[in-house]
């Protein structure tokens, strides 16, 4: 069967800040509601070297791996082009980021504008980790028919 991909996992997008724990519990909620794998990426600009605290990256793996996902950290100047390219490879039906910010880097309006077949779930840590969504434009009649509630 040539062009449908398989939905096959929920990926989680995290920097290397201890906020990001609350991402993967809630990426793990929505990759059960799916039924698929847990899949948690982080990229880093290849410019900036290795600086991320250590100690947070370990225990994002250590969160990641209490909710049985796999973690994976690449070096890259284009995270948002990256985070797309792994989504489609690995079958993504549900990328979840942290909500924006006042000056964010556009990272999810990249990513929407790359992958907008994708449902892109936005946690918002500072806000009881309530999730807003982006809603890929051919599933919009099914989410409103069963009362956006769920996955």
């Amino acid at each position: 069967m040539r062009g449908k991909k398989s939905k096959n996992c929920v990926l989680v997008c995290v920097t290397p800040q201890s906020k990001c724990e609350q991402l993967i519990r809630s990426g793990s909620l929505i990759a059960q509601q799916y039924g698929v794998p847990l899949e948690v990426l982080s990229v880093f600009h290849e410019r900036d070297g290795f600086s991320p605290d250590p100690a947070v990256l370990e225990d994002l793996y250590e969160c990641a791996k209490s909710e049985n996902a796999q973690m994976s950290v690449y070096f890259n100047d284009s995270p948002a082009i990256l985070a797309a390219v792994i989504a489609k490879k690995k079958g993504a039906v549900d990328i979840v980021t942290g909500f924006p910010k006042e000056r964010s880097t556009h990272f999810v309006s990249a990513l929407h504008t790359l992958v907008p077949d994708i449902q892109i779930s936005m946690v918002d840590v500072d806000d009881n980790g309530k999730i807003y969504r982006m809603i890929p434009q051919e599933a919009q009649p099914h989410y409103e028919m069963v009362g956006a509630q769920g996955v």
